[in-house]
């Protein structure tokens, strides 16, 4: 088993706890800032991992407490790193596309990771621009398209869906 301490980084940390999720049988989808960490190579520094997922919240709670995270409120908390950990509520969802798949994996020397495509992680950022008027995801949506090919006809498509295309062709200006 991997050890979580002060020096483990949010990749690291994600591949444990996915890794060891995995095998109590929990299934778990990184979503949110953290996606943007992994994608910008941490141009954006996230300080918490969220996953979606469809198990059990007592068994994910029994799973976290056995690599040392302890409940507090919606989060988890480890002794060891400043990053926390919570399990939004599902299901998985980019703006009112619900349900969605995840179609993104991050291999890391604990385990594989699954989580948003670049595709989807912009689409997702674009989500809180869109209906929460969020600039800092805005920038973020950027920051992973200029790093990443992503499908800009995939999110045109999508903004259209959202009710949002004046606000894409202002982040297409933007790249």
């Amino acid at each position: 088993m991997n050890s979580i301490n002060q020096n483990t980084t949010l990749v690291e940390l994600a591949g444990i706890i996915c890794k060891h999720l995995q095998m109590k049988g929990i299934q778990v989808t990184l979503v949110g800032g953290a996606v943007v960490t992994f994608y910008t190579d941490n141009e954006y520094q996230s300080r918490d991992l969220d996953f979606i997922s469809p198990n059990d919240h007592k068994k994910i709670t029994d799973a976290m407490s056995d690599l040392g995270f302890i409940p507090k409120g919606k989060d988890f908390y480890h002794p060891h790193t400043q990053f926390t950990v919570e399990f939004p509520s599902g299901p998985l969802a980019i703006g009112n596309s619900i349900p969605v798949k995840a179609e993104g994996e991050y291999e890391t020397a604990a385990g594989v990771i699954h989580l948003f495509s670049p595709t989807q992680c912009v689409m997702d950022r674009l989500a809180w621009f869109y209906h929460y008027k969020d600039r800092q995801c805005l920038d973020q949506a950027i920051s992973v398209a200029k790093k990443h090919p992503v499908n800009l006809a995939q999110i045109k498509k999508w903004s259209q869906e959202e009710g949002a295309i004046e606000q894409f062709e202002f982040f297409k200006s933007r790249l």
